[in-house]
């Protein structure tokens, strides 16, 4: 694929994850103090989930932000490793955390 389709189907993704979030927070998505995030993040890659989490704004807890980097940190360790599996998984508690 060339660099521009993957950079347009990148911001398609992000777009519509953003458009879905909101409009779960409007509805009150929220329920017992998170958002359910297991439908839409299972589908998405390591480096969506990234991306996602990079446009998010960060938590006003101290502790809960410096959670949040951790994992995201091990995220990243594990894509440099090729472990799609566990980036996702230390991506999906960052996500949490930010929430």
């Amino acid at each position: 694929m060339k660099p521009a389709t993957l950079t347009s189907l990148a911001a398609a993704m992000l777009l519509a994850a953003s458009v879905s979030a909101l409009a779960q927070m409007g509805s009150g998505g929220m329920s017992g103090g998170s958002m359910s995030s297991s439908g839409s993040d299972s589908s998405m890659t390591c480096q969506a989930m990234m991306d996602k989490a990079n446009n998010m704004s960060k938590p006003s807890d101290l502790t809960k932000k410096m959670e949040a980097a951790r994992q995201m940190d091990m995220a990243k360790a594990a894509m440099a490793k090729g472990d799609e599996m566990n980036c996702k998984s230390h991506m999906k508690t960052a996500l949490r955390d930010m929430m």
